[in-house]
């Protein structure tokens, strides 16, 4: 039995490799037994050490490594809300599974693997798509840091029903800023609530409001610091302006100063609005789906969607569209006109 192969040599029971580039000399173990599987990971270092620049270290990283890097280059620019779900996603199903595996080796058995484990330990098919996309978005920052030239994988999302979203109608509106009055704590819930409804605001922009921002002589609010980095500017409604006019200063520049002087933090609505939704019957309308809300009942009092769409500060019209949600009042006054057109009434 051979011993020996150019680049390959047999020490003990395992084959050694080497090779040099560029004057860099490379060795070690293969780790394998067969002559077959030797070739393999000889051919494998050699492109590791010319894709890696003739460096010794391999320039593919494995999925933990390129994890890491995310999560290092992402701390400064996504938010805790948003960094904090992914890492605890790739802690618990990525990093197991494919932690030690380099990236252009993901393969289709081991993503299919990974969504059957979820559904079946009780898990819903909307659950092990998150996940997935968690393990897209690693895949396809490799590719856009150069790592890796296409996805490894094709990654297929279960298809899950879409559950309808929860909005305010606007006759229940009145009803529902009642029970705010009642059910809050701190004065300042009332109003913040009332400006993501009202102004279309998110919450973080809602929280963070600055006296400075406002146009007496307009009536107007600028968001200076929006989420796509680009001022726009508000009406405020009179019924909103009015109460905006008479709150107190308490000498901040923030219109809704904490104890400590500073804005409040995340979800700080958020018990309130699940006192009221309970009382309500409302079902999960989060701070969120009060900017839903908003532009849901402009697209139904005519408003037209471009409008929304410069409201709301969204870039692409698409995203808009997601927002808009017809109510069924709307859907029962569609299905009159038709019927009015038909000749029914």
């Amino acid at each position: 039995m051979a011993t020996s192969y150019p680049g390959l040599k047999k020490v003990g029971q395992f084959w050694h490799y080497e090779l040099r580039v560029n004057g860099v000399r490379l060795h070690g173990s293969t780790k394998a037994t067969d002559i077959a599987t030797a070739k393999k990971v000889l051919e494998a270092k050699r492109r590791e050490a010319l894709e890696g620049q003739y460096r010794i270290v391999s320039r593919i990283p494995t999925l933990d490594e390129l994890f890491d890097l995310w999560h290092q280059n992402h701390q400064s620019v996504f938010s805790q809300r948003h960094l904090v779900p992914v890492e605890c996603i790739y802690r618990k199903w990525l990093h197991p599974a494919l932690g030690g595996v380099k990236i252009d080796q993901v393969g289709g058995p081991a993503v299919d693997a990974i969504r059957a484990d979820v559904v079946s330990g009780g898990r819903s098919p909307r659950y092990a798509n998150n996940i997935l996309q968690v393990l897209r978005l690693l895949l396809n920052y490799g590719i856009k840091s150069g790592f890796i030239k296409v996805m490894p994988v094709a990654i297929r999302m279960s298809r899950v029903q879409r559950k309808p979203r929860p909005v305010l109608q606007a006759a229940r509106v009145q009803d529902f800023f009642d029970a705010v009055d009642r059910s809050a704590k701190n004065p300042h819930v009332a109003l913040i609530i009332r400006m993501m409804l009202g102004v279309g605001l998110r919450e973080s922009e809602a929280l963070g409001m600055r006296w400075e921002w406002f146009d007496l002589d307009r009536r107007t609010y600028t968001v200076g610091k929006a989420k796509g980095k680009e001022a726009r500017i508000l009406p405020v409604p009179d019924w909103l302006w009015a109460l905006i006019t008479v709150m107190p200063r308490e000498g901040s520049e923030w219109v809704f100063p904490a104890e400590d002087g500073q804005p409040h933090r995340p979800q700080f609505c958020k018990k309130t609005l699940q006192r009221v939704c309970k009382a309500l019957n409302l079902g999960n309308v989060t701070q969120h789906r009060l900017r839903a809300t908003f532009a849901s009942l402009h697209a139904e009092a005519g408003t037209t969607v471009p409008e929304i769409q410069e409201m709301l500060g969204h870039k692409n019209i698409a995203t808009t569209m997601i927002y808009v949600e017809s109510g069924l009042e709307a859907k029962r006054h569609a299905q009159d006109v038709l019927s009015y057109r038909l000749g029914f009434k």
